[in-house]
């Protein structure tokens, strides 16, 4: 074997070291993107500028217009939950299809022994008039027309004021059991037709205009005809 003098290696490591850098040189440029893929803080596009960001819940007690409120609401909703008595629980499914409006109430005693069903129902025509349909107890002639329509199905005595030309301008905001819901004056519901025993003003989810609860200004609390904390709110 010859040996090769330490000047003739010389060359030789030169060149792998030669080659050894341009392979690093490669597979660095192919890590590193290029100009043209290099990432881009994100600007807003003509599109996205446009587009508001959701509006916040308005906070509970300040005002709420109606009008715009009212446009939102579907046209179908089912509203499912209970309301506690001390002797006995109500378990009610209120419904809205189109101009239809059902309330269905089963009442169940301690123990769970039935009670009994309770059903109603009322119709919106397109002039404002509520017609009961099924399960009126008041005099023939307010069955016909009920100017004073109240309780879970109060969104009808609502949409029957705007239909009107009646509707009153505001709300107010309010959270039932997680629930954000506007309430709305009875009295300026109802002008023609106070109540006969208390002022409870009447309280529609603000996703489906279903009425969940009643709000008491001299309580300052959600009593009466409302929902107790489980119910289902949804659109249909």
């Amino acid at each position: 074997m010859t040996v090769l003098s330490t000047g003739a290696l010389r060359p030789a490591a030169f060149a792998l070291g030669l080659v050894a850098i341009a392979v690093a040189s490669v597979v660095v440029l192919a890590a590193a993107p290029s100009r043209a893929e290099a990432p881009v803080a994100a600007t807003p596009t003509a599109t996205s500028a446009a587009t508001p960001p959701a509006a916040a819940a308005p906070a509970d007690g300040s005002a709420v217009a109606l009008a715009p409120l009212l446009a939102t609401w579907p046209d179908a909703y089912r509203v499912t939950g209970t309301k506690s008595e001390p002797l006995y629980v109500e378990h009610i499914t209120s419904t809205r299809t189109g101009d239809d409006y059902a309330l269905t109430i089963d009442v169940v005693a301690q123990g769970d022994s039935p009670l009994g069903v309770q059903s109603s129902s009322v119709h919106l025509d397109a002039d404002g008039t509520v017609r009961w349909v099924d399960g009126c107890t008041k005099a023939p002639d307010r069955c016909a027309d009920d100017p004073g329509l109240r309780g879970f199905l109060s969104q009808a005595a609502l949409l029957a004021a705007e239909r009107r030309g009646g509707l009153p301008e505001w709300g107010v905001a309010r959270t039932l059991h997680g629930h954000p819901v506007v309430c709305v004056s009875d009295a300026a519901l109802h002008p023609l037709d106070p109540p006969t025993v208390v002022t409870l003003d009447p309280c529609f989810s603000t996703a489906t205009g279903a009425l969940l609860g009643h709000w008491s200004s001299d309580s300052d609390a959600f009593v009466g005809p409302t929902l107790a904390e489980g119910l289902v709110d949804e659109a249909r």
